[in-house]
Protein backbone atom coordinates (compact mmCIF):
# COMPACT_ATOMS: atom_id res chain seq x y z
CA UNK A 1 0.00 0.00 0.00
CA UNK A 2 1.55 3.56 -1.07
CA UNK A 3 1.34 6.49 0.16
CA UNK A 4 -0.38 9.35 -2.11
CA UNK A 5 -0.64 13.07 -0.71
CA UNK A 6 -2.55 14.96 -2.99
CA UNK A 7 -1.59 18.47 -0.89
CA UNK A 8 -5.09 18.78 0.31
CA UNK A 9 -6.33 20.87 3.42
CA UNK A 10 -9.26 19.92 4.94
CA UNK A 11 -10.95 22.66 7.29
CA UNK A 12 -13.64 21.24 9.59
CA UNK A 13 -16.20 23.64 10.33
CA UNK A 14 -16.12 25.73 13.35
CA UNK A 15 -17.51 24.36 17.16
CA UNK A 16 -18.89 25.79 19.90
CA UNK A 17 -16.95 25.73 23.11
CA UNK A 18 -18.69 22.36 24.31
CA UNK A 19 -17.80 20.75 21.64
CA UNK A 20 -13.91 22.31 21.44
CA UNK A 21 -13.31 20.49 25.24
CA UNK A 22 -14.39 17.04 23.31
CA UNK A 23 -11.98 18.17 20.87
CA UNK A 24 -10.43 20.99 18.95
CA UNK A 25 -10.52 19.90 15.67
CA UNK A 26 -7.85 21.38 13.50
CA UNK A 27 -7.73 21.43 9.94
CA UNK A 28 -6.24 18.17 8.02
CA UNK A 29 -3.22 18.44 5.54
CA UNK A 30 -3.21 15.56 3.24
CA UNK A 31 -3.42 11.96 5.05
CA UNK A 32 -5.05 12.23 8.58
CA UNK A 33 -3.59 10.72 11.55
CA UNK A 34 -5.76 8.01 13.67
CA UNK A 35 -5.52 10.46 16.59
CA UNK A 36 -7.34 12.84 14.08
CA UNK A 37 -9.82 10.98 13.15
CA UNK A 38 -10.89 9.66 16.41
CA UNK A 39 -10.76 13.20 17.76
CA UNK A 40 -13.80 13.79 14.98
CA UNK A 41 -16.05 10.74 15.71
CA UNK A 42 -16.30 11.86 19.33
CA UNK A 43 -16.81 15.35 18.46
CA UNK A 44 -19.72 13.81 16.36
CA UNK A 45 -21.17 11.83 18.80
CA UNK A 46 -21.77 14.16 21.49
CA UNK A 47 -23.37 16.76 18.62
CA UNK A 48 -25.49 13.83 17.48
CA UNK A 49 -26.69 13.80 21.78
CA UNK A 50 -27.15 17.39 21.49
CA UNK A 51 -28.90 17.83 18.34
CA UNK A 52 -32.36 18.34 19.58
CA UNK A 53 -31.36 20.06 23.06
CA UNK A 54 -32.69 23.37 22.64
CA UNK A 55 -30.41 26.29 22.15
CA UNK A 56 -27.52 23.93 22.32
CA UNK A 57 -28.14 21.64 19.08
CA UNK A 58 -27.21 22.60 15.30
CA UNK A 59 -28.47 20.22 12.87
CA UNK A 60 -26.80 22.03 10.51
CA UNK A 61 -23.11 21.83 12.53
CA UNK A 62 -24.01 18.26 12.54
CA UNK A 63 -24.27 17.96 8.64
CA UNK A 64 -20.83 19.40 8.16
CA UNK A 65 -19.08 17.58 10.33
CA UNK A 66 -19.97 14.36 8.40
CA UNK A 67 -19.22 15.89 5.47
CA UNK A 68 -15.83 16.99 7.01
CA UNK A 69 -15.61 12.74 8.54
CA UNK A 70 -16.19 11.98 5.25
CA UNK A 71 -13.64 13.74 3.17
CA UNK A 72 -10.92 12.61 6.06
CA UNK A 73 -12.00 8.79 5.61
CA UNK A 74 -11.92 9.28 1.79
CA UNK A 75 -8.37 10.88 2.07
CA UNK A 76 -7.05 7.56 4.04
CA UNK A 77 -9.01 4.92 1.69
CA UNK A 78 -7.00 7.17 -1.37
CA UNK A 79 -3.35 6.57 0.38
CA UNK A 80 -3.97 2.98 0.80
CA UNK A 81 -5.61 1.39 -2.34
CA UNK A 82 -5.59 4.00 -4.92
CA UNK A 83 -2.62 2.22 -6.42
CA UNK A 84 -3.92 -1.25 -5.88
CA UNK A 85 -6.20 -2.58 -8.17
CA UNK A 86 -10.09 -2.68 -6.46
CA UNK A 87 -9.81 -6.93 -7.34
CA UNK A 88 -6.48 -7.54 -5.43
CA UNK A 89 -7.25 -5.13 -2.31
CA UNK A 90 -7.54 -6.83 0.82
CA UNK A 91 -9.47 -5.00 3.42
CA UNK A 92 -8.64 -6.53 6.94
CA UNK A 93 -10.95 -5.71 9.67
CA UNK A 94 -9.80 -4.61 13.27
CA UNK A 95 -9.34 -7.09 15.95
CA UNK A 96 -12.76 -7.56 18.00
CA UNK A 97 -12.68 -7.63 22.32
CA UNK A 98 -13.92 -10.66 23.64
CA UNK A 99 -17.18 -9.27 25.01
CA UNK A 100 -18.89 -8.79 21.23
CA UNK A 101 -20.36 -11.70 19.97
CA UNK A 102 -19.40 -10.50 15.82
CA UNK A 103 -16.64 -12.09 14.28
CA UNK A 104 -15.35 -10.48 11.29
CA UNK A 105 -12.67 -11.65 8.18
CA UNK A 106 -11.18 -10.09 5.43
CA UNK A 107 -12.75 -9.22 2.86
CA UNK A 108 -10.92 -9.69 -0.67
CA UNK A 109 -11.96 -7.16 -3.07
CA UNK A 110 -15.68 -5.88 -3.30
CA UNK A 111 -17.95 -7.02 -0.51
CA UNK A 112 -20.65 -8.87 -0.59
CA UNK A 113 -23.87 -7.73 0.95
CA UNK A 114 -23.78 -10.08 3.87
CA UNK A 115 -19.78 -8.80 4.92
CA UNK A 116 -21.46 -5.74 4.42
CA UNK A 117 -24.06 -5.81 6.76
CA UNK A 118 -21.95 -7.90 9.42
CA UNK A 119 -19.54 -4.88 9.10
CA UNK A 120 -22.78 -2.74 10.15
CA UNK A 121 -24.02 -5.06 12.92
CA UNK A 122 -20.51 -5.12 14.67
CA UNK A 123 -20.49 -1.16 14.61
CA UNK A 124 -24.02 -0.75 15.92
CA UNK A 125 -22.92 -3.38 19.01
CA UNK A 126 -19.94 -1.81 19.92
CA UNK A 127 -21.18 1.53 19.91
CA UNK A 128 -23.87 -0.18 22.52
CA UNK A 129 -20.52 0.40 24.85
CA UNK A 130 -20.20 3.94 24.21
CA UNK A 131 -21.10 5.35 27.39
CA UNK A 132 -19.10 2.21 29.45
CA UNK A 133 -15.22 3.61 28.80
CA UNK A 134 -13.75 0.27 30.37
CA UNK A 135 -15.25 -1.26 27.05
CA UNK A 136 -15.50 0.98 24.73
CA UNK A 137 -12.12 1.68 23.29
CA UNK A 138 -12.50 4.96 20.74
CA UNK A 139 -9.79 4.08 18.69
CA UNK A 140 -11.64 0.75 17.67
CA UNK A 141 -14.78 2.80 17.03
CA UNK A 142 -12.29 4.77 14.47
CA UNK A 143 -10.75 1.63 12.92
CA UNK A 144 -14.40 -0.35 12.68
CA UNK A 145 -15.58 2.90 11.00
CA UNK A 146 -12.49 3.36 8.41
CA UNK A 147 -13.08 -0.51 7.72
CA UNK A 148 -17.16 -0.33 6.52
CA UNK A 149 -15.99 3.01 4.87
CA UNK A 150 -13.30 1.01 2.54
CA UNK A 151 -15.14 -1.95 1.70
CA UNK A 152 -18.03 0.18 0.89
CA UNK A 153 -15.56 2.42 -1.63
CA UNK A 154 -14.25 -0.92 -3.28
CA UNK A 155 -17.98 -2.26 -3.53
CA UNK A 156 -19.24 0.63 -5.38
CA UNK A 157 -15.14 1.13 -7.34
CA UNK A 158 -16.62 -2.20 -9.02
CA UNK A 159 -19.98 -1.19 -10.00
CA UNK A 160 -18.76 2.06 -10.98
CA UNK A 161 -16.16 -0.52 -13.25
CA UNK A 162 -18.90 -2.23 -14.33
CA UNK A 163 -21.31 0.25 -15.56
CA UNK A 164 -18.50 2.50 -17.17
CA UNK A 165 -17.40 -0.41 -19.39
CA UNK A 166 -21.03 -0.97 -20.18
CA UNK A 167 -21.30 2.39 -21.53
CA UNK A 168 -18.71 2.69 -23.30
CA UNK A 169 -19.34 -0.48 -25.89
CA UNK A 170 -22.49 1.00 -26.78
CA UNK A 171 -20.70 5.04 -26.88
CA UNK A 172 -21.67 6.78 -29.77
CA UNK A 173 -21.25 10.52 -29.45
CA UNK A 174 -24.35 11.99 -31.52
CA UNK A 175 -26.91 9.75 -29.82
CA UNK A 176 -25.74 9.75 -26.27
CA UNK A 177 -27.48 11.38 -23.12
CA UNK A 178 -25.63 12.30 -20.38
CA UNK A 179 -28.63 14.08 -18.56
CA UNK A 180 -30.07 10.04 -18.61
CA UNK A 181 -26.66 8.92 -16.56
CA UNK A 182 -26.34 11.47 -14.48
CA UNK A 183 -30.11 11.03 -13.41
CA UNK A 184 -29.23 7.13 -12.49
CA UNK A 185 -26.61 8.40 -9.54
CA UNK A 186 -29.73 10.70 -8.47
CA UNK A 187 -31.81 7.12 -8.38
CA UNK A 188 -29.11 5.76 -6.89
CA UNK A 189 -28.78 8.23 -3.68
CA UNK A 190 -32.57 7.71 -3.45
CA UNK A 191 -31.85 3.88 -3.21
CA UNK A 192 -29.23 4.36 -0.47
CA UNK A 193 -31.66 6.42 1.43
CA UNK A 194 -33.79 2.91 1.37
CA UNK A 195 -30.45 0.60 2.34
CA UNK A 196 -29.78 2.54 4.97
CA UNK A 197 -33.08 2.59 6.79
CA UNK A 198 -33.54 -1.26 6.52
CA UNK A 199 -29.76 -1.77 7.91
CA UNK A 200 -30.19 0.14 10.60
CA UNK A 201 -27.20 2.16 11.67
CA UNK A 202 -26.39 2.51 15.11
CA UNK A 203 -25.45 6.54 14.67
CA UNK A 204 -25.39 9.41 12.44
CA UNK A 205 -21.79 8.72 11.82
CA UNK A 206 -22.28 5.22 10.30
CA UNK A 207 -24.83 6.52 8.21
CA UNK A 208 -22.47 9.09 6.61
CA UNK A 209 -20.01 6.31 5.71
CA UNK A 210 -22.54 4.54 4.04
CA UNK A 211 -23.23 7.52 1.30
CA UNK A 212 -19.91 6.90 0.22
CA UNK A 213 -21.79 4.88 -2.49
CA UNK A 214 -23.10 7.91 -4.03
CA UNK A 215 -20.38 10.25 -4.41
CA UNK A 216 -18.89 7.30 -6.50
CA UNK A 217 -21.35 6.41 -8.98
CA UNK A 218 -20.76 5.95 -12.44
CA UNK A 219 -23.36 8.16 -13.16
CA UNK A 220 -21.24 10.91 -12.26
CA UNK A 221 -18.17 9.80 -12.94
CA UNK A 222 -19.45 9.18 -16.71
CA UNK A 223 -20.80 12.32 -17.24
CA UNK A 224 -17.74 14.28 -16.36
CA UNK A 225 -16.51 12.14 -18.84
CA UNK A 226 -17.93 12.80 -21.19
CA UNK A 227 -18.47 16.75 -20.66
CA UNK A 228 -14.57 16.51 -21.15
CA UNK A 229 -14.93 14.80 -24.48
CA UNK A 230 -17.82 17.01 -25.85
CA UNK A 231 -15.74 20.07 -24.84
CA UNK A 232 -13.01 18.33 -27.16
CA UNK A 233 -14.75 17.85 -29.71
CA UNK A 234 -16.06 21.24 -29.82
CA UNK A 235 -12.41 22.61 -30.09
CA UNK A 236 -11.47 20.33 -32.86
CA UNK A 237 -14.96 21.38 -34.94
CA UNK A 238 -13.81 24.79 -33.78
CA UNK A 239 -10.42 24.13 -35.60
CA UNK A 240 -11.57 22.32 -38.69
CA UNK A 241 -14.27 25.90 -38.64
CA UNK A 242 -11.08 28.22 -38.97
CA UNK A 243 -9.09 25.82 -41.86
CA UNK A 244 -12.44 25.86 -44.12
CA UNK A 245 -12.62 29.43 -43.50
CA UNK A 246 -8.98 30.29 -44.28
CA UNK A 247 -9.36 27.61 -47.06
CA UNK A 248 -12.00 29.51 -48.33
CA UNK A 249 -10.19 33.29 -48.24
CA UNK A 250 -7.20 31.07 -50.46
CA UNK A 251 -10.26 30.45 -53.21
CA UNK A 252 -11.58 33.95 -52.74
CA UNK A 253 -7.69 35.52 -53.37
CA UNK A 254 -7.82 33.08 -56.16
CA UNK A 255 -10.69 34.16 -57.63
CA UNK A 256 -9.64 37.95 -57.58
CA UNK A 257 -6.62 36.51 -59.65
CA UNK A 258 -8.72 35.45 -62.14
CA UNK A 259 -10.65 38.23 -62.68
CA UNK A 260 -7.61 40.25 -63.12
CA UNK A 261 -6.38 38.07 -65.61
CA UNK A 262 -9.58 38.02 -67.55
CA UNK A 263 -9.37 40.61 -69.73
CA UNK A 264 -7.10 39.24 -71.77
CA UNK A 265 -7.93 38.85 -75.23
CA UNK A 266 -9.32 35.42 -76.68
CA UNK A 267 -10.34 32.18 -75.89
CA UNK A 268 -8.45 32.49 -72.83
CA UNK A 269 -10.63 34.93 -71.34
CA UNK A 270 -13.71 32.44 -71.63
CA UNK A 271 -11.95 29.67 -70.04
CA UNK A 272 -11.06 31.87 -67.40
CA UNK A 273 -14.36 33.21 -66.84
CA UNK A 274 -15.61 29.70 -66.39
CA UNK A 275 -12.45 28.43 -63.75
CA UNK A 276 -14.20 31.70 -62.02
CA UNK A 277 -17.20 29.68 -61.86
CA UNK A 278 -16.28 26.80 -60.50
CA UNK A 279 -14.28 27.94 -57.75
CA UNK A 280 -16.88 30.57 -56.70
CA UNK A 281 -18.78 26.87 -56.38
CA UNK A 282 -16.53 25.57 -54.23
CA UNK A 283 -16.15 28.71 -52.25
CA UNK A 284 -19.74 28.62 -51.80
CA UNK A 285 -19.66 24.92 -50.65
CA UNK A 286 -16.89 25.42 -48.02
CA UNK A 287 -18.66 28.21 -46.20
CA UNK A 288 -21.59 26.20 -46.64
CA UNK A 289 -19.64 23.46 -44.67
CA UNK A 290 -17.87 26.33 -42.14
CA UNK A 291 -21.45 27.27 -41.24
CA UNK A 292 -22.86 23.62 -40.40
CA UNK A 293 -19.34 23.24 -38.57
CA UNK A 294 -19.45 26.18 -36.75
CA UNK A 295 -23.36 25.14 -35.83
CA UNK A 296 -22.70 21.30 -34.80
CA UNK A 297 -19.52 23.45 -32.78
CA UNK A 298 -22.34 24.23 -30.09
CA UNK A 299 -24.59 21.45 -30.26
CA UNK A 300 -21.56 19.54 -27.54
CA UNK A 301 -21.51 22.96 -25.31
CA UNK A 302 -25.15 22.65 -24.59
CA UNK A 303 -24.88 19.47 -23.79
CA UNK A 304 -21.89 19.84 -21.75
CA UNK A 305 -24.37 22.44 -20.00
CA UNK A 306 -27.05 19.75 -19.61
CA UNK A 307 -24.54 17.55 -17.88
CA UNK A 308 -22.91 19.97 -15.72
CA UNK A 309 -26.50 21.03 -14.50
CA UNK A 310 -28.06 17.38 -13.60
CA UNK A 311 -24.71 16.91 -11.70
CA UNK A 312 -26.07 19.57 -9.87
CA UNK A 313 -29.40 18.74 -9.11
CA UNK A 314 -27.53 14.90 -8.05
CA UNK A 315 -25.25 17.10 -5.58
CA UNK A 316 -28.29 18.75 -4.03
CA UNK A 317 -30.22 14.74 -3.73
CA UNK A 318 -26.98 13.76 -2.10
CA UNK A 319 -27.08 16.89 0.65
CA UNK A 320 -30.81 15.95 1.48
CA UNK A 321 -30.13 12.35 1.38
CA UNK A 322 -27.08 12.74 3.94
CA UNK A 323 -29.49 14.97 5.68
CA UNK A 324 -32.48 12.05 5.76
CA UNK A 325 -30.39 9.55 7.10
CA UNK A 326 -30.28 11.32 10.63
CA UNK A 327 -32.53 9.28 12.03
CA UNK A 328 -33.54 12.09 15.10
CA UNK A 329 -34.55 14.89 12.53
CA UNK A 330 -37.27 16.71 13.71
CA UNK A 331 -38.70 19.85 11.72
CA UNK A 332 -35.34 22.52 12.27
CA UNK A 333 -33.59 19.70 9.88
CA UNK A 334 -35.32 21.61 7.17
CA UNK A 335 -33.27 24.45 8.23
CA UNK A 336 -30.22 21.92 6.44
CA UNK A 337 -31.54 21.44 3.05
CA UNK A 338 -29.41 23.48 0.19
CA UNK A 339 -31.11 24.70 -2.90
CA UNK A 340 -29.23 23.91 -6.12
CA UNK A 341 -27.56 27.14 -5.80
CA UNK A 342 -25.63 25.62 -2.65
CA UNK A 343 -27.73 27.98 -0.03
CA UNK A 344 -29.28 26.82 2.84
CA UNK A 345 -32.42 29.75 3.88
CA UNK A 346 -30.79 31.68 6.76
CA UNK A 347 -27.73 32.93 4.08
CA UNK A 348 -30.22 33.47 1.21
CA UNK A 349 -31.48 36.90 0.11
CA UNK A 350 -34.05 35.23 -1.76
CA UNK A 351 -35.53 34.60 1.79
CA UNK A 352 -34.29 38.10 3.22
CA UNK A 353 -31.91 35.20 5.46
CA UNK A 354 -35.04 33.56 7.29
CA UNK A 355 -34.43 30.57 8.78
CA UNK A 356 -37.46 28.20 9.29
CA UNK A 357 -36.87 27.70 13.21
CA UNK A 358 -36.88 31.45 13.60
CA UNK A 359 -39.65 32.29 10.88
CA UNK A 360 -42.08 29.61 13.03
CA UNK A 361 -41.27 30.92 16.20
CA UNK A 362 -41.53 34.20 15.14
CA UNK A 363 -44.86 35.36 17.47
CA UNK A 364 -44.86 39.37 15.34
CA UNK A 365 -45.90 37.59 12.03
CA UNK A 366 -48.82 37.32 13.09
CA UNK A 367 -50.15 33.77 11.87
CA UNK A 368 -51.60 31.14 13.35
CA UNK A 369 -51.30 28.88 10.05
CA UNK A 370 -49.39 25.73 10.08
CA UNK A 371 -48.10 23.51 7.61
CA UNK A 372 -48.04 19.66 8.37
CA UNK A 373 -44.73 17.70 7.64
CA UNK A 374 -44.23 14.07 7.70
CA UNK A 375 -40.90 13.38 8.90
CA UNK A 376 -40.04 9.64 9.53
CA UNK A 377 -43.19 8.58 10.24
CA UNK A 378 -44.01 11.47 12.78
CA UNK A 379 -45.97 14.86 11.90
CA UNK A 380 -44.39 18.04 12.76
CA UNK A 381 -46.22 21.36 12.82
CA UNK A 382 -44.09 24.56 11.27
CA UNK A 383 -45.67 28.13 11.88
CA UNK A 384 -45.66 29.44 8.49
CA UNK A 385 -46.78 33.66 7.13
CA UNK A 386 -48.48 34.02 3.84
CA UNK A 387 -45.98 36.71 3.00
CA UNK A 388 -43.14 34.39 2.98
CA UNK A 389 -44.58 31.65 1.03
CA UNK A 390 -43.60 33.03 -2.78
CA UNK A 391 -39.87 34.24 -1.21
CA UNK A 392 -39.49 30.63 -0.48
CA UNK A 393 -41.03 28.92 -3.27
CA UNK A 394 -38.43 30.88 -5.54
CA UNK A 395 -35.39 30.21 -2.90
CA UNK A 396 -36.29 26.20 -3.53
CA UNK A 397 -37.35 26.70 -7.33
CA UNK A 398 -40.57 24.91 -7.12
CA UNK A 399 -43.46 27.29 -7.52
CA UNK A 400 -42.88 29.68 -10.21
CA UNK A 401 -46.15 29.39 -12.07
CA UNK A 402 -47.81 30.22 -8.87
CA UNK A 403 -46.22 33.76 -8.82
CA UNK A 404 -46.97 37.14 -10.47
CA UNK A 405 -44.55 37.76 -13.08
CA UNK A 406 -42.34 40.97 -12.56
CA UNK A 407 -42.70 40.63 -9.01
CA UNK A 408 -40.76 40.15 -5.91
CA UNK A 409 -41.99 37.11 -5.67
CA UNK A 410 -45.84 37.85 -4.60
CA UNK A 411 -47.89 35.04 -5.10
CA UNK A 412 -51.12 35.28 -7.34
CA UNK A 413 -54.30 35.71 -5.76
CA UNK A 414 -55.54 32.92 -4.52
CA UNK A 415 -52.63 30.60 -4.49
CA UNK A 416 -51.51 30.86 -0.55
CA UNK A 417 -53.01 27.39 -0.19
CA UNK A 418 -51.50 25.83 -3.45
CA UNK A 419 -48.11 27.47 -2.21
CA UNK A 420 -48.42 25.30 1.81
CA UNK A 421 -48.91 22.52 -0.16
CA UNK A 422 -46.24 22.81 -2.64
CA UNK A 423 -44.10 23.45 0.07
CA UNK A 424 -45.43 20.86 2.29
CA UNK A 425 -44.51 18.12 -0.56
CA UNK A 426 -41.34 19.31 -1.12
CA UNK A 427 -40.01 19.01 2.66
CA UNK A 428 -41.59 15.83 2.98
CA UNK A 429 -39.90 14.40 -0.01
CA UNK A 430 -36.86 15.39 1.14
CA UNK A 431 -37.00 14.32 4.73
CA UNK A 432 -39.79 11.86 4.93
Amino acid sequence: MTSHPNGQLFTPPELPSYLKNVYDLKPVVDVPSDDEVVGILAVIRVANQAVDVQDMGDPILLARLSEHLFNVQMAKYRSKYLGIFPEDAIFKPPALPAHLSVYLTPVTGAPSEDEIIQVQSAIRSYQKYGSSPSMFDPRLDMELSQHLFDIQMARYTQRARQSHTSSSMSYELPTSNPARKVQRSADVAEELHAATNNAGSGSIVVDSNQLVHVLQDAGICNAIEQSNRLAEQANQLAKRSNQLIERSNQIAERSNQLVEQSGQPGGQSNKLFKKFNELFERFNEHLEESNNLAEESTKPTERLGDALENINRVLVKIQHAIIRNHRGNTKNALDCLVNERGEVPCISDAVGGWDLKSLSEERDNGTTKRIPILINDEEHNLRFPDHMLGDFLCFYGIGEELCKRGTDNQLKTGMAGAARERLRTYWASCLG
